[in-house]
């Protein structure tokens, strides 16, 4: 939760303030602001015979496949994004919850399918503030 935070208050910072009040959430979900393990899509998992915070794996950055290297644990696995909690799921379990970009932009790309990449489905939006793309 800490990653998304930071994440959001540097774009808030970098970003002209006009732009930066228009940022939004990508998803319905607005837990991260009360509830913040309702924001995350739950990762359970037990490393030696210890569960982890419920939403740790489901962050950005090195989070995944935890290993033990003397007293300390490291994660071999870099995540690449964020999972967010949807709120509706059909019958089979499948997320329902509509997906939107953070803030106007232009498609820059769309996979062809999900099992071309770890992404799954996914769609590249970019955004030009005024300071480059992003």
């Amino acid at each position: 939760m800490n990653r998304l935070l930071c994440t959001l208050l540097s774009l808030w910072i970098v970003l002209p303030s006009t732009q930066a009040q228009n940022l939004l959430l990508p998803t319905d979900n607005r837990a991260l602001f009360e509830q913040p393990d309702a924001f995350f899509q739950f990762v359970d998992r037990d490393f030696e015979g210890a569960k982890t915070t419920p939403w740790e794996g489901g962050q950005f950055g090195f989070v995944r496949d935890p290993r033990r290297l003397g007293k300390s644990i490291a994660y071999a696995r870099f995540h690449e994004g964020l999972d967010i909690k949807p709120l509706r799921r059909d019958a089979q379990g499948n997320p329902l919850d509509e997906v939107r970009a953070i803030a106007d932009g232009l498609v820059a790309y769309v996979t062809a399918a999900s099992n071309l990449s770890n992404y799954g489905r996914y769609i590249v939006v970019r955004h030009d503030w005024g300071e480059g793309s992003f």
